[in-house]
């Protein structure tokens, strides 16, 4: 089974192309931080180790548009897909291997009313959250506003 799940932050705007045939094609990296203690890190940040790993990812279609829309430079997403290798030929004629995470499904961690000053794209969790600012927490669901805070187990 080939399937990646990734979770990290965009290290530059997706790179937005398109075929002769006008299908859309979206490259761009995303750094993942690894899982080390803090003792650990510190060790490999004073070595000149890494601390993270940058994935290349690539998408297609209307999913690469929105992403290349919505999505910039150290916004945080979710992806899954499946990993894909491949090779060419440099200027030089040596041969390159790549490998790439061929991006199936997304989620936008961050959006880019966090990033851009309330400006583009609202998900649903904003509108919300638009609602509660106007003490209106509830009108998306339909509901009158409850107090929950008895029922909460913490």
């Amino acid at each position: 089974m080939n399937n990646v799940t990734l979770m990290g932050r965009l290290t530059r705007d997706v790179e937005l192309r398109y075929t002769q045939s006008q299908v859309a094609i979206g490259r761009f990296t995303v750094a993942i931080n690894r899982r080390l203690t803090k003792e650990k890190r510190q060790q490999a940040e004073a070595n000149n180790q890494p601390t993270a790993d940058f994935i290349s990812c690539v998408a297609f279609g209307k999913q690469a548009e929105t992403i290349a829309q919505y999505v910039s430079k150290g916004m945080r997403v979710s992806l899954s897909g499946r990993l894909q290798t491949g090779s060419y030929q440099n200027k030089q004629g040596q041969t390159v291997y790549t490998t790439d995470v061929v991006v199936e499904q997304f989620d936008f961690i961050d959006s880019n009313n966090q990033q851009n000053n309330n400006q583009g794209y609202q998900p649903a969790n904003q509108q919300a959250t638009n609602n509660q600012q106007n003490n209106q927490p509830f009108d998306d669901l339909g509901m009158d506003a409850m107090d929950f805070d008895d029922e909460l187990p913490f």
